[in-house]
């Protein structure tokens, strides 16, 4: 079986990594630019994808064991500890040692016509082709946009920031670096009002300044059709932005589907991350406006914060719910 992917992030090459060597599968993964790991991250992993992709000692930068998180500039929760949460990766260097060992074709623009995929001229020939290429194929609205400093301060390697907003959707982040730091921003408002309440957090000398479009409104029901996966079908946790991990285990869940002749849907949506999905976007789609969006502030900000940090990692169940958000999201 010849299986066409397009797209060369972490979900793409995941799926291609995990097909990898079964007998009787040919995995081809079609990447539009020169190399992979172009995107914008703060380069966030959390626990949990060690034994589905390499991840190898030059790919971690740091080992993260704590957070903090701060309210309108003043910190509300100061959380260490001695287990790891994850990590901070190097994710182009992952991604392309990745690439290095799959047949991954650069260069290589998919385009469909008249219901056909075409690579450049050429009609691509695959009995399955699976789309993997993030928010580039998601409509504006279910994408927001976010924006990141590259810098030289000496964020303490073993710690993340959370900043958020009493008037912002969204949130702003401090995460170490290899060099320092990476300091951005992303929410439910424009490029203008995001570097403006991001002015006050950009220490340091600043080597890059980038931005991207993340998707922010979960899973994309009617995509669910076994031709999507990653944040293509909107695998990307909406109160956090976490999009790596979830790619990776959207993938796991489509090489499984394929391997085993199982209906991709029906095993998406009866996993544990579909469901952390959709409770995630449920949450943000509930808070916007701005008494909605003061309550959940206040929920978040003076319940337990272990509690918090479980529902933003998406490892929680029902009762981890009710006790932080009572009844109203079910």
């Amino acid at each position: 079986m010849d299986i066409a992917v397009v797209g060369g992030g972490p979900a793409g090459l995941s799926f291609a990594w995990l097909m990898k060597g079964r007998r009787n599968y040919d995995v081809t993964v079609y990447e539009g630019l020169d190399k992979v790991g172009y995107k914008p991250c703060a380069w966030g992993l959390m626990n949990g994808v060690e034994d589905l992709v390499p991840l190898k000692k030059e790919h971690i930068v740091s080992e993260i064991k704590g957070f903090r998180i701060f309210l309108d500039g003043k910190i509300v929760h100061d959380i260490r500890g001695d287990e790891r949460l994850g990590y901070i990766v190097d994710k182009p260097m992952m991604l392309r040692d990745m690439a290095s060992q799959l047949n991954v074709k650069y260069k290589s623009n998919v385009s469909i016509k008249d219901g056909k995929p075409f690579v450049s001229s050429q009609e691509l020939k695959a009995d399955k082709v699976i789309f993997a290429n993030g928010h580039y194929s998601l409509p504006k609205d279910r994408t927001v946009p976010a924006i990141q400093y590259v810098t030289d301060f000496p964020q303490d390697p073993e710690v993340v920031d959370f900043y958020f907003y009493s008037d912002l959707l969204g949130y702003a982040w401090v995460f170490p670096d290899r060099e320092g730091a990476k300091i951005g921003i992303g929410g439910y408002a424009d490029v203008n009002f995001l570097q403006e309440r991001l002015k006050p957090l950009v220490k340091g000398r600043v080597s890059l300044f980038h931005g991207a479009r993340v998707s922010d409104t979960g899973v994309v029901e009617d995509r669910l059709n076994g031709n999507y996966m990653g944040e293509a079908l909107g695998t990307v946790y909406a109160l956090t932005g976490e999009g790596i991990r979830p790619s990776i285990i959207s993938a796991k869940i489509m090489a499984e589907s394929i391997l085993e002749n199982k209906d991709f849907k029906k095993e998406f949506k009866k996993s544990k991350l579909y469901n952390s999905l959709k409770v995630h976007a449920k949450i943000v789609s509930d808070s916007k406006g701005k008494d909605k969006l003061e309550g959940l502030t206040k929920v978040l900000m003076k319940s337990d914060p272990k509690l918090v940090l479980k529902v933003a990692l998406g490892d929680f169940n029902n009762f981890d719910l009710l006790k932080l958000l009572g009844r109203t999201i079910f």
